[in-house]
C-alpha cells in the first residue's frame, strides 16, 4: 500500500485535513484536493476531476452539496484506476426524507455503492467540533444557540475519531461493501452540550 496514492477530497475541511495528516504520518502518499488546494477539485467543475484522480488508488469522498455529481465522478475515478472509495455520509441518512442534505448524501451513497470496486460508507453523528470550528460557533460565542432540536439527544463525535476510522477503511482490507454508523461516547441534548461549553 505504500506505493498507492490516496486522494483526499475536502482536504481543507474538518475531516479531510485530519485524514490527509494521518495518511501522511503513516508514510502514505497523499493527494490533498479541494477548491482552494494546490490540487484543485470542484464538484461543480468536472474539468478538475481528471488531474485529481490520475494515478490514485483510493479516494476519501466528501459528498457534494447537490445530488448528482458523484454519479458522474465515480466512473471517471474508476476508469482512472481507483480501486477503493470511502464516503463520509451522515448518521441515519436514509431517514432524512427530502431534506437537501439527505438528498445530497444519499445520492453520493448510491454512486459509490454502484461503483464496481471496493467501497465503504461512514455515517457519523454530529461533530463535536461543530461547536468550535463550525456553524454552531458564532451563535455560541454570541451567547445563544437556537436550533429546532428540543429534547433531541445526540451522541456527538470527535472528528479525530472519524478520521481514524476513515484511514483504517482506506488502508486495511475487510471493509468493502460495509456501512459504519459512528457515534460519540454519550448522548447529550443540544442544551446540555451548550451548558457544558
Amino acid at each position: 500500500m505504500s506505493q498507492d496514492v490516496f486522494l483526499v477530497l475536502g482536504a481543507t475541511g474538518k475531516t479531510g485535513r485530519r485524514v490527509a495528516a494521518r495518511l501522511r504520518a503513516s508514510g502514505r502518499t497523499v493527494r490533498a484536493a479541494s477548491r482552494s488546494s494546490e490540487v484543485r477539485f470542484d464538484w461543480a467543475d468536472p474539468a478538475t476531476w481528471d488531474d485529481a484522480v490520475d494515478g490514485v488508488s483510493a479516494v476519501y469522498v466528501i459528498a457534494p452539496e447537490v445530488p448528482g455529481p458523484a454519479h458522474e465522478f465515480v466512473p471517471v475515478a474508476v476508469a482512472a484506476g481507483v480501486r477503493r472509495f470511502v464516503l463520509l455520509s451522515g448518521r441515519g441518512a436514509d431517514t432524512w426524507g427530502d431534506s437537501p442534505f439527505g438528498l445530497d448524501v444519499r445520492s453520493a451513497e448510491e454512486a459509490v455503492r454502484a461503483c464496481g470496486v471496493e467501497w465503504s460508507i461512514l455515517r457519523p453523528t454530529n461533530f463535536s467540533q461543530n461547536f468550535d470550528d463550525g456553524f454552531f460557533y458564532a451563535p455560541i460565542m454570541a451567547g445563544e444557540l437556537a436550533l429546532p432540536a428540543r429534547g433531541i439527544v445526540e451522541p456527538f463525535i470527535d472528528v479525530d475519531d472519524i478520521a481514524d476510522v476513515a484511514v483504517a477503511l482506506l488502508t486495511e482490507p475487510g471493509h468493502a461493501g460495509r456501512t459504519y454508523e459512528l457515534s460519540g461516547p454519550r448522548g447529550l441534548t443540544f442544551g446540555e452540550a451548550t451548558e457544558e461549553i
